[in-house]
């Protein structure tokens, strides 16, 4: 065992604050067994402020946790995916960035969360920009399917991680995407379902049980038969308004899970806006928005032209 000058000490920051050590030690050692926790604990293997401590210890910001460097897990960093650190740059993604907050742009064909991810470029980029923490690991505060472009959320403190999950419970952050349908749309039309969820398959469909879903959908252009949307989410269920869509004879074009025929370049829904009524922060707007894709709006401007897209754009972000 090495000597104590040569321990890896680390600060306990704020989302640290009243956590268990054996809980705080266990994510910073990559889940170990508490079993090797605890054993390390007895063997003055850890120290927290130069002090041999019990498990239970609640940790107050700015202990100081001494470790022998061996338990720490092969990782770019504490809680860290090595192979993030190999990723392309997040900053090109940046929406915005406050205090307890992070919104990316995840552009199409790129996964939330797994393997090569946005979440692992995320935990990158903020080793050492957070506010501190040796057990906080940020991860998306809701998904998006791999082929939807827009904006995805995530915490930089346990604080912003709370406060959006619970806006998300309560149903006061309110959801815009733009989607290309096949079909007419014609009117406003709000869109009630029960979805059921086929997981084995990996689709949702409409029928007579499941998990209640709502949307609202206006019609923002009409050409070649596809209606540009927007389209307004009172709840948030996996594949909802590609299955909702579907199930009224206007599935995304290209979307050939649900029913689209091809279309060049796969199917476009893209999540545009997060509005806050009541932002929980000082540094949150009540608006958070993210620009359609270059190719995307290439896309949709060769179907309506550049000035109908411009128009579409303002009406989907009009209050």
């Amino acid at each position: 065992m090495p000597g104590r000058q040569d321990f890896v000490e680390l600060a306990a920051g704020p989302d640290d604050a009243g956590r268990r050590l054996d809980k705080v030690l266990r994510s910073l050692l990559g889940e170990a067994p508490l079993s090797a926790v605890y054993s390390s604990l007895r063997r003055r293997r850890i120290l927290v402020n130069g002090k041999p401590a019990e498990a239970s210890l609640r940790l107050a910001p700015g202990d100081r946790i001494a470790l022998d460097p061996a338990l720490l897990p092969a990782k770019a960093g504490p809680g860290l995916p090595a192979a993030a650190k190999d990723g392309p740059a997040l900053s090109g993604l940046i929406v915005l960035e406050t205090e307890d907050l992070l919104f990316l742009n995840k552009p199409r064909g790129m996964l939330v969360h797994g393997k090569d991810s946005l979440e692992e470029l995320v935990r990158a980029y903020l080793d050492g920009r957070s506010r501190g923490s040796l057990s906080f690991k940020p991860g998306p505060l809701h998904r998006l399917d791999r082929n939807t472009s827009g904006l995805v959320a995530f915490p930089r403190s346990a604080a912003g991680a709370r406060a959006f999950a619970e806006l998300l419970r309560s149903r006061r952050i309110e959801k815009r995407y733009l989607a290309l349908l096949e079909g007419s749309l014609g009117s406003p039309a709000v869109w009630e379902d029960l979805l059921e969820r086929d997981g084995e398959r990996g689709i949702s469909s409409a029928g007579s049980s499941g998990r209640p879903a709502q949307s609202r959908a206006v019609p923002l252009a009409e050409a070649g038969g596809l209606s540009l949307a927007l389209v307004e989410l009172g709840t948030g269920l996996t594949h909802q308004i590609r299955a909702q869509a579907a199930a009224r004879g206007l599935a995304l074009a290209g979307d050939a899970k649900y029913g689209g025929r091809p279309f060049p370049g796969g199917y476009i829904l893209h999540a545009l806006a997060l509005r806050f009524p009541e932002p929980p922060f000082p540094d949150l707007p009540r608006e958070v928005t993210a620009p359609l894709p270059p190719r995307s709006r290439a896309r949709l401007e060769a179907l309506y032209g550049a000035e109908a897209m411009g128009r579409a754009l303002e009406a989907a972000l009009a209050p």
